[in-house]
């Protein structure tokens, strides 16, 4: 989107003081930064639109499944040749170890430092940007 308010012609360019140009630039700059600002949010709002329709579909489908798994461990504990309280006991025991070493191990695999590489970019973009304007 070009502003002809907002482009000046190179003739008038040269007549310009170097503070007058660095206005210009920076006013440039603030446009661009406002475009991809803009930009940035309607993606985001289409994004997380679509994520919650996501969301919702599989909240849905893992009560679904919880449930199923209840019923399906139920009948296993009732199946064992022990007593019904007994069988059941067993099942929902070794069901919660399970669940305790998976849980265990998934806290071991988070990420100690969130987004690396986007800080490290980050990093080394504003040191490039900070000796450039030195």
């Amino acid at each position: 989107m070009e502003l002809e308010s907002e482009r000046l012609e190179r003739s008038q360019l040269e007549t310009l003081s170097t503070a007058e140009l660095v206005r210009h630039a920076l006013a440039e700059a603030k446009l661009l930064v406002k475009a991809e600002v803009l930009h940035a949010k309607k993606e985001l709002r289409e994004e997380v639109k679509a994520a919650r329709t996501s969301g919702i579909l599989l909240g849905a489908a893992l009560t679904l499944v919880l449930c199923g798994l209840a019923a399906l461990f139920v009948a296993i504990g009732l199946a064992l040749p022990l007593s019904a309280w007994l069988g059941v006991l067993l099942v929902g025991v070794a069901i919660l170890l399970i669940a305790g070493g998976l849980a265990w191990a998934g806290v071991k695999k988070l990420p100690k430092k969130p987004l690396p590489h986007t800080q490290e970019r980050l990093k080394a973009d504003f040191e490039l940007a900070r000796g450039t304007l030195q």
